[in-house]
């Protein structure tokens, strides 16, 4: 047993014999990264099988489920290095998956640099597909596409890390711009209409559509300096609130939250999982005190304290109960008894902070990023993770034991 203030932290045996215990098999896959970004699940040829879609540093690619045979979106002569974030929708209404795609990632110039794209993959069936280019702030780091206007189809939300002519360690000078680009009826040759949907905050390192309030269309969860903040539309304008405090105590640029999902408990309540600080060294959950509002700021959990430079946040089911888990990837050890890798905590106790956290497979990957989904369709969630120093990707197969 792992004792740390003001959390319950369980170890559990990766292998575990226990029904109920997390248990995965994990498979190297042959490609091999140089930075592996992003990583999506989604069925890329209509065979209602999930592959997977990677942003490397200087490509773009699809590996084939099941025999990960790899497939090429771009290649290092149509972006500049380093790619670093994509999201998928059909861009251009033919019935095929499109990206948008962000490049010439350049982590501290504030004022050049970056680009964003999107390809189609219409007369490219076997190389790599055509590539349009479309308006970027400098730091360009994350991409989603979202329905935040309400008129059911989806925009481009743009998020810069730092903001334009800013200097650390508090990039106070300007917010980030966060914006979302509607799609025009020919995405080919027409301006994608922009709309500025906040620039109010700074060090945005993520973000998470997401439809908190039930209204029908997608709000944002954003994680910055600030800490977690709920962007949400009202009419033509934008509400924001402030509903995780993040991590305020230390210098900076050790501030606020870095990574954002929303998951939920088997109550039907929420739970938003969080990395704190930027690029921190804590897995932190929210929870909304019963009755408070949904614009209130929500309680605060550290789960976890053990680990450095968490950088992937997923929630998805894991087991055969109710509730969905949090599944956390770190990049960096701490020491040779601490290391990198994939973690998943299930809630015991959410609303009094309490999880049970099993370590998967420690030191084989440096996650950068990963997903989830059910990649065998055996009705269980595996987890892909893609690695920065290990230049990786592996497949967690899920072989918990359940009741079905």
């Amino acid at each position: 047993m792992l004792r740390t203030p003001c959390f319950l932290l369980v170890a559990c045996c990766t292998f575990s014999a226990f029904a109920g215990d997390l248990r995965f098999e994990e498979q190297e896959l042959p490609t091999k990264l140089g930075v592996g970004y992003a990583v999506r699940v989604l069925d890329m040829n209509g065979d209602q099988k999930l592959d997977i879609a990677i942003v490397d540093s200087q490509r773009v690619l699809w590996l084939e489920n099941p025999t990960w045979k790899e497939h090429i979106i771009t290649d290092e002569k149509q972006t500049k290095a380093d790619n670093v974030c994509f999201a998928p929708t059909d861009i251009d209404g033919d019935g095929l998956i499109d990206f948008a795609i962000g490049a010439d990632w350049q982590f501290n110039n504030t004022r050049g640099g970056a680009t964003l794209q999107w390809a189609t993959r219409e007369g490219a069936e076997q190389g790599p597909w055509k590539v349009f280019s479309l308006p970027a702030d400098p730091t360009l780091h994350r991409i989603n596409f979202a329905d935040v206007i309400g008129d059911e189809r989806p925009e481009l939300i743009v998020a810069p890390l730092k903001g334009r002519n800013t200097d650390g360690p508090e990039f106070a000078e300007n917010g980030i711009r966060l914006m979302a680009l509607s799609i025009p009826a020919d995405p080919e040759k027409e301006p994608w209409p922009q709309t500025l949907i906040t620039d109010k905050l700074h060090v945005a390192h993520n973000f998470y559509p997401t439809d908190m309030n039930g209204d029908g269309r997608d709000d944002l969860l954003v994680a910055s300096f600030e800490g977690v903040t709920l962007v949400e539309r009202e009419g033509d304008a934008w509400k924001s609130t402030l509903i995780g405090a993040g991590e305020q105590e230390r210098p900076y640029p050790a501030r606020g939250a870095s990574e954002v999902k929303r998951g939920k408990l088997a109550d039907g309540s929420d739970y938003v999982a969080t990395i704190e600080p930027w690029h921190g060294d804590r897995v932190v959950v929210y929870t909304k005190p019963k009755d408070a509002p949904l614009r209130s700021l929500w309680k605060r959990h550290v789960l976890d304290a053990e680990l450095k430079w968490g950088h992937a946040v997923w929630c998805a089911n894991m087991d055969d109960d109710a509730d969905e888990e949090l599944v956390i990837g770190v990049r960096d050890d701490v020491g040779d008894n601490t290391r990198r890798g994939l973690r998943i905590y299930d809630p015991v106790n959410a609303a009094e902070g309490q999880w049970r956290r099993t370590v998967v497979d420690p030191g084989g990957v440096a996650i950068e990023d990963l997903t989830v989904g059910d990649m065998d369709g055996d009705g269980r969630n595996d987890v892909v993770a893609v690695g920065r120093q290990t230049h990786n990707v592996r497949i967690y197969w899920n072989k918990t034991q359940t009741d079905r």
